[in-house]
């Protein structure tokens, strides 16, 4: 028999980075797939609940001087892609003075305060993904010192390389990918989630090489961060002398692979299913391999793997979010047997429904709701509403609550 239990609470979230996945450059289409687009949500999400960094907002203008461009690699084509906040090469300052013209005039570009861009897209590679930080385009190296440069934020001041706009990935078109939420697959397929996580990681300056943050802290070939070490020494029972790296001639650094195991990293709402579980060991999320069998189809971040985070300059939760106090809700039932819930709102307010299917694994139902002052519902299987972990009906039990931001 279905037990739907209920779990409603007001819960403020920690102030902290948004990863917002933008879609723009996927010219293949990789993204079409309503799957893949939920699932790297969710994987940004995961990280965007764990860095608790605060983000000054970017406006960048079509200016005569600095702060004018910035480099991605094109999650399409593969190939550099020099975007200008200028209008177009009549206006674009380094053109004038003999550099190349940029790939893309844009005419300004702005992000709001804690938002950090992710552009995705698919093409074919070697491997199942790519993910790299935004660079600077040639006159950018000179303004990582300058505090009021966008580069910085308002955290990361100094000559330092770590991205605070972005990131981009690309994914392997071919690979067999399961972007099943609830049941990874495992097998011969890949777990979308884990490479999603893997990659995002690399963006966000882990064992990324162009990251001056992180390559710093290598030391013969050994990962010595303070944060890092002393994760993987509560985890593994022993001391170790920092951790071992793998340089590859072409791609981002990783952790030697099957050398070292870590807890999940508990805060900010892991997804459990199809990993080790909580308080076990898992292999390193930034390993090069993906190493599942059995019951084990999915990888997870791990205390290391935040702590390293914490080690190149970010700040990261120590525990998770404050319950606040119980906001008053109308429980109902829904027509495919599980809730309906409506409560009135408070302007401007968001309201975000999850569920859950164990009451551990959370994810969140997409849209988010703003409040108006008005009324607010929602019921499961709500059209026009997506729930990863599908309706009341297609689960054993299932978990609701509701968050207020």
């Amino acid at each position: 028999m279905k037990s739907v239990v209920v779990f409603l609470a007001a819960v403020i979230p920690l102030k902290g980075i948004e990863i917002k996945v933008d879609y723009r450059y996927d010219s293949q289409g990789f993204f079409d797939n309503p799957a893949a687009k939920m699932v790297i949500e969710a994987a940004a999400a995961r990280w965007s609940r764990i860095v608790n960094q605060t983000l000054l907002p970017v406006n960048m203008k079509d200016e005569d001087l600095v702060d004018g461009r910035f480099e991605i690699i094109h999650p399409g084509t593969g190939k550099n892609h020099v975007l200008s906040a200028a209008a177009s090469k009549a206006t674009d300052f380094y053109f004038k003075v003999g550099q190349p013209a940029a790939d893309e005039y844009l005419g300004g570009f702005s992000l709001d305060e804690d938002v950090w861009i992710l552009y995705v897209g698919g093409r074919n590679l070697d491997g199942a993904g790519r993910g790299a930080p935004i660079g600077g385009a040639r006159n950018l190296a000179s303004v990582y010192a300058d505090p009021e440069s966008f580069l910085n934020r308002g955290f990361n001041l100094g000559v330092s390389s770590l991205t605070v706009i972005g990131g981009t990935v690309s994914f392997d078109l071919d690979r067999n990918w399961s972007f099943e939420f609830l049941q990874p697959e495992g097998g011969i397929s890949l777990d979308f989630y884990s490479i999603a996580l893997h990659e995002i990681g690399h963006c966000l300056g882990l064992n990324a090489r162009s990251v001056a943050e992180f390559h710093d802290l290598i030391e013969e070939d050994r990962f010595v961060g303070d944060n890092a070490v002393k994760a993987l020494e509560i985890d593994a029972g022993k001391e170790v002398v920092g951790l071992e790296i793998v340089k590859s001639s072409s791609q981002d650094y990783h952790w030697r692979d099957g050398e070292y195991q870590s807890k999940i990293f508990p805060f900010g709402m892991p997804l459990y299913f199809g990993t080790v579980g909580t308080g076990n060991l898992q292999d390193l999320l930034m390993e090069p391999v993906f190493n599942v069998g059995g019951d084990v189809t999915r990888f997870e971040i791990t205390n290391v793997d935040a702590a390293a985070l914490k080690d190149i300059g970010w700040s990261v939760i120590s525990e998770d979010p404050p319950r606040g106090p119980d906001f008053d809700l109308e429980i109902g039932a829904s027509n495919n047997g599980g809730l309906s819930i409506r409560l009135m709102s408070e302007e401007g307010a968001t309201y975000t429904v999850q569920t859950s299917p164990d009451g551990c694994s959370w994810v969140s139902v997409i849209p988010s709701f703003v409040g108006d002052g008005g009324p607010l519902s929602w019921s499961d299987g709500q059209e026009g509403t997506y729930d990863p972990f599908g309706p009341a009906s297609s689960l054993a039990h299932k978990y609701y609550r509701v968050i207020k931001n």
